[in-house]
């Protein structure tokens, strides 16, 4: 139904699965059960098929039924990325079981945080990952048991996955009698997500099944989704953990794709990868459209298999994203715009028209958007800018256990104020400019630090670059620069001011200075991390100044 300044998604090609998640990957691991490589370890070149994962997922959830778990209890998993990943996760969801996805990399501090907020009785985590699990476990009375989900044999006592499910089931176990449990998909919890917590203390997002399948609506939908045919292989490197990997390569299975995995990114590897693997699709955040751009070593790989690269998880310039298409002779280079709590992206270039310069995309089939005055809530108008907002059944419920922080992002009418300043334009193309909080404030002038990085990585000199505001008792704000200088290049504090100086109005001038860092601290999906940035840089300018 049309409303007067709300930008609707496109009309979908496809309905949403009416059942559950659980129900929806059951049915596709099933009928894509001849795929022998499912998942492959691109360091060891292991293999897991999406027969093996069919059988463990549903051997699991009958295990995790007869241990005495239902929807009342929440099951967690830490892993680095791993083949083994997704059987916990798709048990817990044929079962209706939440489940919390853990930081394999938190600190002791954090990780006891982390699981404080979701309460899991059952933990599944990696060989790598086990020595952790136990030590925060002591802290943990909540936490009861812990299971290893990449081992065939039990670990100091601690049960592996073999182990667990030959205790409820046996050799005559037939996975395609399971049938997963009914419920209804938009009340009942999926996951419970970690927020990146650069907004304010860390918060479980609530994901229901509802969120998920219409997720893998839009990745089977041939103008927002993938382009690449079944058995066809994928490249993994987003953390599973984190929303952009998890519910990225959790949308591959009921497309049947080949997901060719890596744990993190290395460059020569990563191409190595590609190259080795013939493979046809990546989705990566803008560091790594970065180093595609512009590291010399890409021309030693043969990356011809590649024909498509979606970009997420943070703004990517206009530039970088040219110059990657041109240079991998690829049509373009698809981007999307979401949030932990949207369930992935909302936005996204569509295949079937040209992306508009500075445009992140279009809604995508079942999503609203609108754009409000951060000061009256009025929804805007084109090319009129203010907050943005979101309606979904793709949004998340709420914050687990949080009702303040949860009225505090979602309104009465159902919208997600996303805390990010952008427009729309008369086709329904949307711009994001930045992020409400990190604005720089210029003696009243509003400067967007995405604008200014975008530049400084347009420098044939610089190979990264993070812009921040740091206070000023005249001005309010500065606008500030971390660079990151290209191997063997050198530039001038002034050279790099001067050269913004000549793009941009006198506003958005680097009248807070310049450092030059080896790199800039960014979180596993690429997204910088400005309270960092801005601790390096009073600590740069401090040693300039001795």
């Amino acid at each position: 139904m049309e409303e007067e300044n709300i930008v609707n998604g496109d009309r979908p090609r496809d309905l949403v699965f009416p059942g559950t998640a659980g129900l929806q990957l059951y049915q596709s691991l099933y009928k894509y059960s001849y795929i022998t490589d499912g998942i492959i370890d691109a360091h060891t070149n292991e293999v897991i098929s999406y027969a093996q994962i069919f059988e463990t997922s549903c051997r699991l959830a009958v295990s995790l039924e007869k241990y005495g778990l239902d929807h009342n209890n929440v099951v967690a998993i830490c892993s680095e990325n791993n083949i083994h990943f997704f059987g916990p996760l798709i048990a817990a969801l044929y079962q209706g079981i939440p489940m919390a996805t853990s930081n394999d990399m938190y600190t002791e501090r954090e990780m006891i945080g982390h699981l404080n907020i979701s309460k899991p009785c059952l933990m599944f985590c990696s060989k790598k990952s086990l020595p952790f699990i136990l030590k925060v476990q002591k802290h943990l009375d909540f936490l009861k048991k812990v299971i290893v989900i990449d081992s065939m044999y039990d670990i100091n006592g601690v049960e592996c996955v073999f182990s667990f499910v030959s205790r409820y089931t046996d050799h005559a176990f037939d996975p395609v009698k399971f049938n997963p449990k009914e419920f209804d998909p938009l009340e009942r919890t999926a996951l419970i997500m970690t927020s990146s917590g650069t907004t304010g203390l860390p918060k479980g997002v609530v994901i229901s099944h509802r969120s998920i399948t219409i997720r893998f609506v839009h990745s089977s939908d041939p103008i927002y989704g993938t382009r690449i045919a079944p058995d066809t292989s994928i490249l993994a490197i987003a953390p599973f953990h984190h929303a952009f990997g998890l519910f990225t390569a959790l949308a591959y299975f009921p497309v049947g794709l080949k997901i060719v995995m890596v744990k993190k990114f290395e460059g020569e590897f990563f191409l190595k990868t590609i190259q080795n693997y013939k493979i046809a699709s990546i989705v990566v955040p803008p560091p790594i459209m970065v180093y595609l751009a512009k590291s010399p070593l890409v021309d030693e790989y043969n990356l011809s298999s590649l024909t498509e690269i979606a970009c997420g998880g943070s703004p990517l310039g206009r530039d970088i994203a040219d110059k990657v298409a041109k240079r991998l002779k690829v049509h373009g280079i698809l981007q999307g715009y979401g949030l932990t709590e949207t369930c992935s992206a909302l936005i996204l270039s569509p295949n079937d028209r040209e992306l508009k310069k500075g445009a992140i995309g279009t809604p995508m089939p079942y999503v609203q958007v609108k754009v409000i005055d951060i000061n009256t809530g009025k929804a805007l108008g084109p090319r009129e800018k203010g907050e943005i907002c979101f309606k979904s059944q793709m949004l998340m419920k709420g914050y687990h256990n949080n009702p303040q922080a949860t009225r505090d992002a979602l309104d009465k009418d159902g919208w997600l104020h996303t805390g990010d300043l952008g427009y729309y334009d008369e086709d329904r193309f949307i711009y994001v400019v930045d992020r409400l909080k990190e604005l720089i404030k210029y003696k009243g002038y509003q400067v967007a630090p995405a604008e200014l990085e975008n530049l400084l990585l347009q420098h044939p000199n610089i190979s990264d670059a993070g812009v921040i505001g740091i206070p000023d008792e005249f001005a309010g704000q500065l606008p500030s620069a971390c660079v990151v200088l290209e191997p063997g290049k050198t530039m001038t504090e002034k050279e790099v001011q001067d050269y913004i100086a000549e793009l941009v109005t006198t506003t958005k001038h680097l009248r807070g200075g310049v450092v030059f860092i080896d790199s800039i601290p960014k979180g596993p999906t690429g997204k910088l991390m400005r309270n960092e940035l801005r601790a390096i840089f009073a600590r740069e300018q401090a040693k300039s100044k001795l």
